[in-house]
């Protein structure tokens, strides 16, 4: 997996470990603190580090919420190795600042975000408006974000950035979501969300692999060509069903899709069910992931310049992930003590078997002529994800 893939998958376990409970229809969100420290371990890469959010509450009308989160990536990805062989290592901390309005059923919702990495700037602001129908039965959100990313480059003799290399990066994201009461113990939901990229969208040390024209059991390389737009969408669907004995069954499936031919299904089952007296809560699920590869990927082209982009990316390869998972959380502290009105503390992990149908592993031909080019193994590997948590509500 490659550093910022790694990165993406730590973000949104965390999103969704952080506000698995969700807030009430027409009522602001709980104020707490809550601290992480997650951890990511797989394919070559290991991310670590921690994160904080607080949120506070002014006048019933409005919320604000703060955070911060480190993440220190250490290793070095299969597809930069074959031509770039020096270890990776760098951070990436990340700031967020949103604020929410509450105007009788309707919630405004604006923010901002910065991260920082080494090679990789990358400020987004977002805006959403919530509204609550129906006896607060349904629930309609709308939002939209803008993004403005800085692609930068490390040189390999100082360890900085390369004064020579400077690109860009413009997103635009559109969403919709709806949630809907169906009956006294079912609950479901629809999303939506259309992403726009524009500008520098390669890595700017990944390169692809083509056929050497005096030795075709061999390849040279080349730095990768990508188009310099991308638009996808992705639609959600979920339900939730509550149980008689208190437990709790989730599905979820999306279907996403993008100009560059891929086409991605996800589906995800879980059941989380309490246990003394709900202070204890144990959750497990199952996620299945499958796409196809982008249009203008190969794992080994027939020649140089083949075609109009080229690439190597394994995240643009075919390729399947199945994913496990176990999760508990315990209320340690459920009556007033003090400024705080209740504690709890949660552990999550899961295990990632990532699977690709036509990206090799190519460092089992190095050096080269080890194996004929195009022969090695198909490339697979499994990864962990473990993140603690503690929560405070004051």
């Amino acid at each position: 997996m490659t550093p910022r893939l790694a990165l993406r998958h730590l973000a949104a376990a965390a999103v969704a470990f952080l506000f698995a409970a969700g807030a009430f229809a027409g009522v602001l969100p709980d104020e707490r603190a809550d601290v992480m420290w997650k951890t990511y371990e797989g394919g070559g890469i290991t991310v670590q580090g921690p994160s904080i959010l607080v949120r506070k509450n002014f006048a019933d009308t409005v919320s604000v919420s703060a955070g911060f989160l480190v993440d220190q990536v250490t290793g070095a990805s299969i597809d930069m190795i074959v031509v770039h062989a020096s270890p990776l290592r760098e951070e990436r901390k990340k700031k967020t600042l949103s604020v929410d309005y509450l105007y009788g059923k309707t919630t405004y919702t604006a923010g901002v975000q910065n991260s920082v990495e080494n090679d990789y700037d990358s400020s987004t602001v977002n805006v959403a408006i919530k509204q609550d129908m129906f006896g607060d039965m349904t629930s309609v959100t709308l939002g939209a974000s803008r993004g403005w990313d800085i692609v930068t480059r490390i040189e390999a003799a100082t360890h900085r950035r390369d004064p020579n290399f400077r690109a860009r990066v413009d997103r635009k994201s559109w969403s919709l979501s709806l949630s809907q009461v169906l009956s006294r113990n079912l609950v479901g939901g629809f999303d939506y969300e259309a992403i726009t990229e524009q500008g520098y969208l390669q890595n700017p040390y990944r390169d692809y692999r083509f056929l050497a024209t005096l030795n075709p059991a061999s390849y040279n390389t080349a730095a990768e060509i990508y188009p310099g737009t991308r638009t996808s969408n992705a639609l959600t669907s979920r339900l939730k069903y509550y149980l008689p004995w208190h437990g709790a069954v989730t599905g979820k499936y999306r279907y996403f899709l993008d100009t560059w031919g891929i086409r991605a299904h996800t589906a995800e089952v879980a059941y989380s069910q309490p246990f003394l007296k709900e202070a204890l809560i144990g959750d497990v699920n199952y996620r299945l992931y499958r796409q196809n590869s982008a249009s203008f990927y190969s794992d080994l082209f027939q020649a140089q310049n083949q075609q109009n982009f080229m690439g190597r990316d394994r995240e643009l390869a075919s390729q399947t992930s199945d994913s496990v998972g176990v999760a508990l959380s315990y209320d340690f502290l459920r009556s007033r003590h003090w400024r705080i009105k209740k504690a709890a503390a949660s552990l999550h992990f899961d295990y990632i078997m990532y699977r690709y149908n036509n990206f090799r592993d190519a460092t089992l031909g190095l050096p080269l002529g080890t194996l004929p080019a195009g022969t090695e193994p198909l490339y697979h590997f499994n990864a962990t994800v473990i993140q603690a948590l503690l929560s405070v509500w004051f």
